[in-house]
């Protein structure tokens, strides 16, 4: 058995450059050698297209959805570019994507026009589909395809289209809980900075008979400068925001498995149609072999005999056909079962549990500021207590 690559691939989109259109630098390095392209978003999203065409029933990551309107904006920009940057590090974990002939003339090709380049590629027969599928997924050569895997992937699809409406909704109601936060935290910085301060200054003054050493927001050093750590560190981030990006993330990944689910039924439909078609020409060669005439032999040459001798020609090739498109049915129907939907399943757990473990992190760091803060200012109330 072929030992698996496990040579690191570095890559990343190292900035990202205005014009006419926003491309984005890409470098990095693989086993192949050092790389760097120049690339725009609709580059990206060629390439995608591309990769799910001529790979039907493979998981392929998904690129940001595109905008009608301000695509140059610079906080589309950055947005942006952190998502593609995401696209390519979840393609450098599927080898079989990565070095493919198609992200490979992404990366590397000096062809500008990407789908150009992409179209350059050679076409694919049937045939050479399940031939490369058969050397990049070695360990599912000769699997068999039973009721319950059919039902596995039939379950799963029915599963994503109804959870596609709870995650908008959930992604739309963790941004309200964003946008809460955030001005909480304006609203925190105004009252430590400028209304508690004023108050003391122009009213407590007078109260304590003009000594400002009375006054905790003026005279305590402690309190100012752990409010200046709650803002900066709130400023470096919402912590919220993390929670949104695993929403907006995967409510994208759910819609690229789904597109990958779509490329799987449209190779099992090339396969009812071919078995149609097959029927289609028995039924005429049989019309053929009884000296019948059919609506196609009308406008055909040749006698009955000959006709049908061509026709059973075609059958075989049909037959031919037909064989090729079951073997590769059942090869994806393997590849979604044995790989992509428990990657899929793995992959949402854990990213689900590194953003908890991120936030909580955070939170927790943020808490212990505002924990600080407060005893700085009960501290210093308490000794101005008039008695």
């Amino acid at each position: 058995m072929e030992q698996e690559d496990t040579t690191p691939i570095n890559i990343n989109i190292t900035e990202s450059i205005a014009s006419k259109h926003v491309s984005y630098n890409i470098k990095g390095e693989d086993r192949i050698g050092q790389f760097e392209a120049l690339r725009r978003y609709n580059d990206f999203h060629v390439l995608r297209l591309t990769l799910l065409q001529r790979w039907p029933g493979c998981y392929v990551p998904p690129i940001p959805a595109k905008q009608a309107l301000g695509n140059n904006e610079q906080k589309v920009v950055e947005d942006r570019k952190r998502f593609l940057q995401y696209f390519l590090e979840q393609v450098a974990k599927l080898r079989h994507i990565y070095f493919s002939d198609e992200f490979q003339t992404f990366l590397r090709t000096k062809n500008t026009d990407m789908e150009k380049a992409l179209q350059g590629l050679p076409k694919q027969s049937i045939q050479e589909v399940y031939e490369k599928f058969k050397k990049n997924f070695p360990h599912l050569n000769g699997k068999e395809v039973n009721s319950d895997l059919v039902l596995k992937v039939s379950s799963f699809s029915t599963y994503l289209n109804k959870t596609t409406k709870q995650l908008e909704s959930l992604k739309e109601q963790v941004k309200l809980l964003a946008a809460a936060k955030k001005q909480y935290t304006d609203q925190f910085n105004i009252m430590t900075q400028t209304i508690v301060p004023e108050y003391e200054k122009n009213i407590l003054i007078e109260y304590v008979n003009h000594k400002t050493e009375n006054l905790i927001f003026t005279n305590h050093n402690d309190v100012n400068v752990t409010a200046r750590e709650i803002k900066d560190q709130n400023a470096q981030t919402n912590n919220y925001d993390y929670l949104v990006d695993l929403l907006r993330i995967e409510c994208r990944e759910v819609e690229a498995f789904q597109e990958t689910l779509k490329q799987k039924e449209f190779v099992d439909n090339l396969k009812t149609s071919a078995q149609q078609k097959l029927r289609d020409q028995n039924s005429e060669l049989v019309k053929l072999q009884a000296g019948k005439t059919t609506f196609k032999s009308m406008f055909s040459k040749g006698s009955n005999t000959e006709q049908a001798q061509i026709l059973e020609k075609k059958i075989q090739d049909t037959q031919n056909e037909i064989k090729l498109l079951e073997e590769l049915c059942i090869m994806i129907t393997s590849i979604l079962c044995f790989d992509e939907i428990d990657r899929f399943k793995k992959n949402k757990q854990n990213k689900y549990y590194e953003i908890l473990i991120k936030v909580s992190q955070l939170e927790q760091q943020l808490n212990q500021l505002y924990i600080k803060f407060w005893s700085e200012v009960s501290k210093g109330t308490e000794a101005e207590v008039v008695v």
